[in-house]
């Protein structure tokens, strides 16, 4: 009897998934095939995106991608996910209402041998639990968010006018506290991380004696706020939010600058204002927040525009996930599925962020547009000015031209093995897993029938710089030439592909040896190159290498410091692809100790002339501790 009715309610469990899923039938010849996706809701646009971006990258290869909304309870996300379980899923991909609750029936699906991917931050649950996630610095966020509003605000705001400023803030879980967190720095003189200590622009905790000013701090908007609780309501993270922004300004008329946790409130609070206040007085509003990922793009062009997108005080944007966070999990999701655990995906993979950027036409030469960039892995502010000067600027919108409709484009369900290796259309591609600064990355070269190829980095949120050059393969089958490789994008900076070591940085040459069975290469030397002098190894040259691990803001950092016998030295970060100066200077070594003084970027016409965001480096000078043996060294503090 009792076996009866465990039966029954199993029966019962997996019709009820059905339901919920949209499903009318899934056999077990299915179930084999079938991926899990548990949304927070259905509601944001994010979910809606990834929720697409899994359909399109699994459905082509045969899966069944069935999708269920939890409607933003715990409850309904906890049994769908059991549900899935009982169905036998291949994978589970998660948006979560509250990560920390999912702990139990996330352990219970990897036991039965289930991956699991996780979209957002995993808080404080076991690393168990989950596969692979496709996180986001909350705190870094924020405090992006903060950048962006400080910009306009001193821009466009009058320092002695009568305005006061409000914060809509979430506190549902650890990761809307982080990003909240964040958004507050805007208050604080003093650069802080999320635990309150005083740190560098990279994130290494200092004491008060040597703490640095807050790039994000903004004057006029903490001269006006006397403690962030005091104008921080709560606000619906999924919901419409207009009575919210309404209460604010019944509570305080004079509020017109709101920074909100995520783009869905201002998107509602910035039509709330819309619809309620006079045209003149819509100009004294500005919301800024975090999101960016659906309609609400409409609202930023309408900050700008009187002639597209919808009219809108929604200022400027933090974007999660940098140009296409839904693309980015689906390539993830895909690498769990089929990949190697440890060398094709981390446990945790970063996402970048992109900062959005509506700008006035009179900045920029009569055209009003949206820009977008990806943000280095430390924290800096930026004029519109100097928004407009960068290197690899990306233009979503402008008022001459309209949407730039590929930049937010997802790669094509019909090559959803980028990241594996294997046929094209119109040729073959073959993967190579090197060492890179934030861990293990994947290197693709596409060799087409044409004699043409490409280089990239499938899936990378950061570097994705497109390198097309030209190759031959010798007669052995297998020995690839690869000439004139050079950035697709003729307005970069990059050139020529000049980060790894197998890859002339000047020619833009290699060669490869490709394994045609498995779809992979390796150097010439037949061993995948790392990036970055290795320990102990002497750089080109006489002299010595020196590295030195550290825990920047964005992860795990290497410096590398080598020391020549002619009595000069250089400073670098190996493989970084942000921090790419090098820096020169001269030595004087007493045993272990090394004194290093005059340390100056060889690019004179860099404005970072010494090295100044590391506090144990003063004027480009430093005491440094070698270990000849590890080939390593430490800042003797």
């Amino acid at each position: 009897m009792k076996k009866l009715v465990s039966l029954i309610l199993i029966l019962a469990m997996c019709l009820g998934c059905l339901a919920g899923c949209g499903q009318s039938k899934t056999t077990d010849a299915d179930s084999a095939k079938l991926i899990g996706v548990c949304m927070q809701n259905m509601s944001s646009s994010i979910s809606e995106l990834e929720a697409t971006a899994l359909k399109e990258m699994f459905e082509p290869l045969g899966y069944d991608v069935q999708v269920a909304s939890a409607d933003d309870s715990v409850s309904n996300q906890t049994q769908q996910i059991q549900n899935f379980i009982l169905m036998g899923a291949q994978m589970l991909v998660i948006l979560p209402c509250e990560i920390e609750t999912l702990e139990d029936v996330l352990l219970e699906a990897r036991e039965a041998g289930i991956k699991v991917v996780i979209s957002g931050g995993t808080g404080s649950i076991s690393e168990d639990a989950y596969d692979a996630v496709s996180c986001d610095d909350e705190y870094m966020i924020g405090m992006y968010v903060a950048s962006i509003c400080k910009t306009w605000v001193e821009a466009n705001m009058d320092p002695n006018g009568d305005w006061d400023v409000a914060f809509l803030s979430s506190t549902i879980s650890v990761d809307a506290k982080s990003r909240c967190a964040g958004e507050a720095q805007i208050l604080e003189p003093w650069l802080k991380n999320e635990a309150g200590e005083y740190v560098t622009l990279m994130g290494e905790v200092v004491d008060e004696a040597n703490r640095v000013k807050n790039p994000v701090y903004c004057e006029m908007i903490a001269s006006r706020v006397s403690s962030y609780e005091s104008c921080a309501p709560e606000m619906d993270i999924s919901g419409d939010n207009r009575s919210v922004v309404a209460g604010v300004l019944t509570d305080n008329p004079n509020v017109r600058v709101i920074i909100a946790y995520n783009s869905l409130v201002s998107t509602a609070g910035s039509q709330y204002i819309m619809d309620t206040y006079p045209e003149a007085e819509q100009k004294e509003f500005a919301f800024f927040s975090a999101g960016v990922m659906g309609d609400e793009y409409e609202y930023l062009i309408g900050a700008v525009s009187d002639t597209a997108g919808t009219s809108s005080v929604f200022r400027g944007a933090c974007q999660f996930g940098g140009g296409d966070a839904a693309a980015t999990l689906a390539n993830l999701s895909y690498n769990v599925l089929f990949g190697e655990a440890g060398k094709d995906y981390g446990k945790s993979n970063p996402n970048s962020i992109g900062l959005y950027f509506p700008v006035a036409a009179e900045y920029n030469g009569g055209n009003a547009a949206l820009v977008c960039f990806d943000t280095p892995s430390y924290i800096e502010t930026y004029t519109y000015d100097q928004v407009l000067s960068m290197d690899g600027l990306m233009t979503y919108w402008d008022s001459v031209n309209g949407y730039n409709k590929n930049m937010q484009q997802a790669p094509s369900a019909a090559e959803p093995a980028g990241a594996a290796g294997g046929p094209i259309e119109g040729g073959t591609a073959y993967t190579s897993v090197q060492a890179g600064i934030g861990g293990d990355e994947i290197h693709e070269f596409d060799l087409m029938d044409d004699g043409t190829c490409r280089f990239f980095l499938p899936g990378n949120a950061m570097i994705t710089d497109v390198y097309g050059g030209s190759y031959t393969i010798d007669a052995d089958g297998v020995t690839v030439h690869v000439t004139g490789l050079a950035n697709v994008d003729t307005g970069s900076a990059y050139t020529t592909p000049g980060l790894w070591s197998y890859i002339d940085a000047a020619t833009g040459e290699c060669t490869l040896i490709i394994d045609p069975e498995h779809f992979t290469y390796t150097t010439e030397a037949g061993e995948a190159p790392a990036m970055g002098a290795p320990e102990g190894e002497a750089p080109q040259g006489e002299g010595a290498a020196y590295l030195y691990e550290f825990d920047g803001i964005a992860g795990k950092e290497t410096m590398e410091i080598d020391l020549l016998p002619d009595g000069t030295c250089r400073l670098s970060l190996p493989g970084n692809p942000v921090l790419t100066d090098v820096y020169a200077g001269t030595y004087t070594r007493e045993g272990d100790t090394v004194t290093i003084t005059g340390l100056t970027n060889v690019d004179a016409s860099s404005s970072y002339t010494t090295p100044g965001l590391w506090d144990w480096i003063v004027d480009g000078n430093t005491v440094i501790t070698v270990d000849d043996g590890a080939g390593a060294f430490t800042p003797a503090r």
